[in-house]
């Protein structure tokens, strides 16, 4: 595709570009800003798409644009971004990506949303990827899609400004890091870039409407329209050089309402010195030492100047791009060309907002055009057909080739899978073995060390038979009296616990000495703490 027609809707004015599409180097071919008609726009939606195509319909004839391949970018506050590092995987499969993750990037329901990206910067000394995540209402997307549908053009894509600036300013030049101010006429868009890549952008809410809001409160200019507003803030000066003194430099015509002015841009003047301070904070080695005004608003007299004197930097308006250039466009354009900046960025590499169902209805219509090729071809002859069958047959395996390739590359989360379940079984085995290997008659040995010291010396074992709870001994003593003394030593180990004495017999010796044969029964004492015998 060589060129489109690239297309930023404001709420005042809408600017239209004929521009090379994803070109290194952009030319813009045709362009104009015309008024967009009142009550049309609220926060990026078109709310009277009717009374809005009629007029874009009527501009386009009459500075004679006939391409209806379509570019919009999108200007709302509505649209959700995030900056996201992901792993280097191939483009084709970000989106998949964004999609597995979008609910960690945006912690809301986005059922509702239409997602997208853009990439920022691959960093191979990482293998990972920076880009940025866009979330724009489903709502918002279709509302640009019925808009396509009455113009009768065909939309190649929907993108986000904050992309379309981005895209546009990459081409400043400038120092190691460039600080832009865009002022639009909604919103002002901060894009901090570092080495041509996006660093930071954050929204402000300040734009030309701001004023102009301010403006038309008042009864000396309720009766102005938007534009004739605007072109007097641009020749009067309604801001003052430094915030919070009194300054005899602003118009006689502005002092009424200079104070309420001046409420709107003490908030902005404030909001961006606390993106600089950010990021400063985090980046000392690559801080802001210039500031890029761009857009609408760097016309209003005196913002220049104020920035300048309260944020401490040099204040430059950019009037010019590497790598885009306008060639054709109407006189009273001349200096307003920094205005289709973002204009012209939609066209360089936009991030395209695509609902569902369009998908789904692109495939059907490109399946529906298959079935009447292959019914063509029938027609035609059946030697065609076949020739023909054999060529997508062939596409087809080229296809599954790269399918069955792309599969490949992911076997080994499946191994790994298999190794996580293999551990897993392995743990839960190690752990009913370790719940179920403690025993009291671990300290079987410890018993036999204590009974080696203890024993008395006419006393021996004759058998020993242990149970899960208990230990059970015969013993041969030479008489009772030894018994009872092998007693009190057993109730000297500290981790029996009950024992008892059964089964005593006399036993009369050929020599006529005496024994006594017994059986011990000795219980382990649950409440025992390991203490060695010569602390007890």
């Amino acid at each position: 595709m060589g060129k489109v027609t690239a297309i930023e809707i404001g709420l005042y004015y809408t600017k239209v570009c004929e521009a090379d599409f994803r070109a290194r180097s952009t030319k813009v071919y045709k362009s104009f800003i015309f008024d967009t008609p009142e009550n049309t726009i609220e926060d990026g939606y078109i709310r009277d798409k009717g009374s809005f195509a009629d007029e874009l319909r009527r501009q386009l004839r009459l500075h004679k644009f006939k391409n209806k391949n379509f570019v919009f970018t999108i200007a709302s506050n509505k649209i959700l971004s995030r900056e996201v590092t992901i792993p280097a995987v191939k483009d084709n499969r970000i989106m998949d990506i964004v999609r597995a993750e979008a609910n960690d990037y945006f912690p809301m329901d986005i059922s509702e949303h239409v997602l997208t990206y853009s990439l920022l910067e691959s960093m191979p000394e990482t293998k990972q990827k920076k880009i940025m995540v866009f979330a724009a209402p489903l709502t918002l997307v279709r509302n640009y899609y019925g808009l396509a549908d009455m113009l009768d053009v065909n939309v190649v894509a929907l993108d986000y400004i904050g992309n379309s600036a981005y895209q546009a300013m990459r081409r400043l030049g400038g120092g190691e890091v460039n600080f832009v101010v865009q002022i639009n006429q909604q919103n002002t868009l901060v894009s901090i870039l570092r080495g041509g890549a996006l660093a930071m952008q954050r929204n402000v809410n300040f734009g030309v409407a701001s004023i102009l809001d301010v403006m038309r409160g008042y009864s000396s200019f309720e009766n102005l329209s938007p534009a004739e507003c605007y072109d007097l803030i641009c020749k009067k000066r309604f801001i003052k050089k430094h915030l919070g003194v009194t300054d005899d430099e602003v118009n006689e015509i502005a002092v009424e309402i200079v104070d309420d002015v001046m409420d709107e841009v003490f908030q902005f003047v404030n909001n961006i010195n606390r993106i600089i301070e950010y990021y400063n904070a985090n980046e000392q080695e690559h801080k802001v030492d210039r500031i890029y005004l761009v857009g609408r608003g760097t016309k209003i007299m005196g913002i220049s100047e104020l920035l300048k004197n309260e944020l401490n930097l040099p204040v430059e308006i950019v009037k010019s791009l590497h790598g885009i250039s306008f060639r054709k466009y109407p006189p009273e354009l001349k200096e307003h060309l920094d205005e289709l900046f973002s204009c012209a960025g939609a066209a360089i590499n936009p991030a395209s907002f695509v609902p569902e169902e369009l998908v789904q209805k692109n495939i059907k219509k490109d399946n529906l055009r298959l079935y009447i090729l292959l019914f063509i071809l029938v027609l035609v002859a059946t030697g065609s057909m076949i020739f023909n069958g054999y060529l997508t047959l062939q596409e087809e395996k080229e296809k599954q080739k790269e399918l069955l390739s792309e599969r490949d590359q992911y076997l080994f989360v499946q191994e790994i899978y298999n190794t996580y379940e293999r551990s897993l079984a392995a743990m839960t085995e190690a752990d009913w073995l370790s719940e179920n290997a403690d025993s009291y008659n671990d300290r079987l040995n410890e018993l036999i060390a204590a009974l080696e010291e203890l024993l008395p010396t006419n006393c021996i074992v004759q058998s020993l038979s242990v149970s899960e709870d208990a230990v059970f001994i015969s013993f041969v003593a030479d008489g009772k009296e030894t018994a009872a003394q092998l007693l009190v030593q057993l109730k000297k180990i500290p981790y029996l616990g009950t024992i008892s004495i059964s089964g005593i017999t006399e036993n009369a010796g050929e020599s006529g000495d005496a024994t006594v044969t017994f059986s011990v029964s000795m219980t382990w004492n649950p409440d025992w703490e390991e203490v060695s015998l010569g602390e007890q």
